[in-house]
């Protein structure tokens, strides 16, 4: 007499979907919490970057795009800081002398922490307008003409005790902590959540 089998099968494909889908909304929680984030602590540290050089934070905004958010295979979000020359005069005072374009120049990018004095006191100096129409502050120096330009945006936070340096870290540790909570917390309540629209940052 032959034996009985017994077969229990389990359809698996619904799981597989769940699964996947979990997957997904985890991975797209983890994006949305990394791009939050970069978004807030550098829009915090371009304030303070605009208070530490002594400048609306609009004239220095085309050397600072937009935050480069995550990809599917690559949770991390970038942004950047590229060159940007402020004139001197924007924080600081030309003396007229000689002539209305000749005089002397005091001024100080106003550092709130870290990276020295950067006090300027120049006792020869003279004013030229650049192609642009921006006006230049200029000094002799043996026998170059030179420019004088106050701290780049790019100076100020490259500077590990500056203020803007120390409020890019502190945002983005707080936000991280709290956009981890919020988005996964929404994920594994079974919600659908969608990458963050590229848009400004400002």
């Amino acid at each position: 007499m032959g034996g009985i089998q017994i077969e229990t099968t389990l359809d698996t494909r619904e799981l597989v979907k769940l699964l996947e889908q979990a997957s997904r909304q985890t991975v797209n929680a983890l994006r949305r919490s990394v791009d939050r984030t970069a978004r807030a602590a550098r829009k915090d540290a371009i304030r303070v970057m605009a208070q530490d050089i002594g400048v609306p934070k609009s004239t220095f905004s085309k050397s600072v795009p937009p935050v480069r958010g995550s990809t599917q295979g690559n949770i991390s979000a970038t942004w950047t800081v590229s060159k940007a020359r402020i004139s001197a005069l924007r924080v600081g005072t030309f003396q007229p002398v000689l002539s209305e374009l000749r005089g002397s120049y005091s001024g100080s990018t106003f550092k709130l922490t870290g990276g020295g004095s950067a006090s300027l006191n120049i006792a020869k100096s003279f004013v030229m307008r650049a192609p642009n129409g921006a006006l230049l502050l200029m000094v002799r120096h043996g026998g170059d003409i030179k420019a004088i330009y106050a701290a780049a945006p790019k100076t100020t936070l490259g500077q590990d005790d500056g203020a803007p340096r120390k409020t890019w870290q502190k945002v983005a540790e707080r936000e991280l902590a709290a956009n981890l909570a919020s988005e996964m917390g929404a994920a594994l309540a079974g919600a659908s959540l969608s990458p963050i629209a590229s848009s400004s940052d400002d």
